[in-house]
């Protein structure tokens, strides 16, 4: 695997095949492992990239300590089939214009206001840089996909956004870079956030009906708080724009959104009705 250190020496290397990126901020888990295995098992180039963006953290959150696994990050690239891992050099979010993009207000959006402004602007100077074929995020940020695919495709960049399913541990809970801020017991406590919403999934599946949505969310909060969870928010949306579902929606998300001993975590489940 071939490290690359800076846009400029990204911009003097002729790939002469199709390109497959996937963008992370490093502390490499299963996760990511998934994106860059399914890369380098359909694509001939893989371009992994590992920046912690500034750009998409807010006051009072984790920047400075986002952990940093550089070493442990590179010897699992390799062991997956990334071909060139992109290092951009210090000041790559500098100087940019932040891009305001649609379905931000949302969801993560609301308590996280500027966020989804960040992460764009960054995608966007990857997608401009890299110019992949095909840019590969997982479905456990289902908010920040849909805004990147719907960016892509207004603005008609040539590269195909693909969302592959979340990858979970053993009880459930998704995985995540700040899953390493839990104990081992916080960690399987925290799989009741995912039997929570696939609990709903299932009462949605079996009643469709709209009108019955509001008294799933409120008995699956009641059951969170009573485990000590602190609600972000549970919504139930369409999932193609992440509004109030309509009776002709024919995809439902299920978000949340909660902290565990101060620990944010995010989920979701899709349903096709």
């Amino acid at each position: 695997m071939r490290i690359i250190n800076s846009s400029e020496e990204l911009n003097s290397i002729r790939f002469s095949d199709k390109k497959a990126f996937v963008p992370t901020m490093g502390n490499l888990h299963e996760g990511h492992m998934s994106l860059v295995n399914f890369a380098s098992k359909n694509y001939p180039t893989v371009i992994t990239s590992i920046f912690i963006n500034p750009l998409q953290f807010g006051k009072n959150e984790d920047f400075s300590n986002y952990p940093r696994t550089l070493k442990k990050d590179i010897k699992l690239l390799e062991e997956f089939g990334s071909d060139y891992l992109f290092l951009p050099e210090k000041d790559f979010a500098e100087n940019l214009q932040l891009i305001k993009p649609k379905f931000a207000n949302v969801l993560c959006g609301r308590s996280r206001p500027n966020h989804f402004d960040g992460v764009l602007t960054i995608i966007n100077k990857f997608l401009s840089i890299i110019k992949p074929d095909v840019c590969l995020f997982g479905l456990k940020d289902y908010q920040q996909q849909l805004i990147i695919k719907d960016f892509v495709k207004r603005h008609k960049i040539n590269t195909e956004i693909l969302s592959l399913p979340t990858v979970r541990e053993a009880s459930g809970l998704a995985m995540s870079s700040r899953n390493n801020y839990l104990s081992d017991e916080a960690r399987l406590h925290c799989g009741k956030i995912y039997s929570t919403i696939k609990k709903i999934a299932d009462c949605i599946e079996s009643s469709s009906n709209t009108d019955n949505f509001d008294s799933f969310r409120e008995d699956a909060l009641k059951d969170l708080k009573k485990d000590n969870f602190v609600i972000d928010y549970l919504e139930i949306v369409d999932a193609n724009n992440l509004t109030k579902p309509l009776t002709n929606s024919k995809k439902i998300l299920i978000a949340i959104a909660v902290k565990y001993e101060s620990v944010r975590l995010i989920d979701n489940i899709e349903i096709f009705l």
